[in-house]
């Protein structure tokens, strides 16, 4: 009866990896099927991304892994107080592929636009609050859902779209109404996240800080500042934080 027993589990396990290799998704959930079949390339080393807006233009800094407005962002960004909207100009910090974005409305009632790249060995960014897009961007936002509402969730974009390098992505950043009178109503700033997805990050090693930080945007992302030249991350540091309860305080930037 054992032996019966024993060749009835070696056959069922036999044929679970015959499909899985054949037909995973039949078998698996596809979250499991993900993690099996993900393999990235390597990653250039070093791996320096471009800066992906004018520095000399920024005033202050958005720091990723920190509570702002009530709420945890694990992007970072860009203020520029002394600037319009339509003055800031957004490009690709390296080459990757388009692979999901979204437009929404703003309380202004002006549209704002979020757009996810993905490089082959595993990492990931995400720009928000772009407002004009170049027309390459324009065309592939065309076809994401309007909500009525403040609802930035993304949709999938299939087939990928490849950018390169310094491509210009935006050339109008932010809200040209509702912000301070002094800063004659423009609200001008760009989300920028970086995501490491070949494994987790420092902080997601406190199971104490997971409980906190369920989501896996949170548990991927990174500094950017260590993923920009040296240069450029000495002038970020140099500039102030663009969130005055928070300040410089980062679960990722130490």
């Amino acid at each position: 009866m054992k032996k019966i027993l024993l060749g009835i589990v070696i056959g069922f396990l036999i044929f679970i990896i015959l499909a899985v290799i054949h037909d995973p998704e039949k078998i698996l959930p596809l979250r499991q099927i993900k993690q099996l079949t993900k393999s990235y390339e390597e990653c250039p080393d070093p791996f320096i991304f471009m800066t992906p807006v004018d520095l000399k233009k920024v005033t202050s800094i958005l720091y990723p892994g920190q509570y702002r407005g009530g709420n945890y962002k694990a992007h970072g960004g860009f203020r520029f107080d002394n600037s319009r909207p339509d003055e800031i100009k957004v490009i690709a910090p390296y080459d990757a592929e388009v692979i999901a974005g979204a437009r929404y409305p703003a309380d202004t009632g002006e549209l704002q636009y979020t757009f996810d790249f993905s490089h082959p060995c595993g990492i990931r960014y995400r720009f928000g609050h772009l407002l004009t897009l170049s027309p390459k961007f324009q065309k592939i936002a065309e076809k994401f859902p309007l909500p009525k509402g403040l609802d930035s969730r993304t949709s999938q974009v299939d087939p990928p779209i490849k950018v390169k390098q310094g491509e210009v992505i935006a050339t109008a950043v932010g809200l040209t109404r509702g912000g301070p009178s002094e800063l004659k109503g423009f609200n001008t700033f760009v989300d920028w996240g970086v995501y490491d997805y070949r494994q987790k990050n420092n902080s997601s090693k406190d199971p104490a800080w997971i409980v906190k930080h369920p989501y896996e945007i949170e548990q991927y992302a990174v500094c950017w500042f260590d993923w920009i030249s040296p240069d450029d991350k000495s002038v970020v540091l140099s500039l102030q934080s663009s969130d005055y309860q928070s300040g410089k305080t980062s679960d990722y930037c130490k």
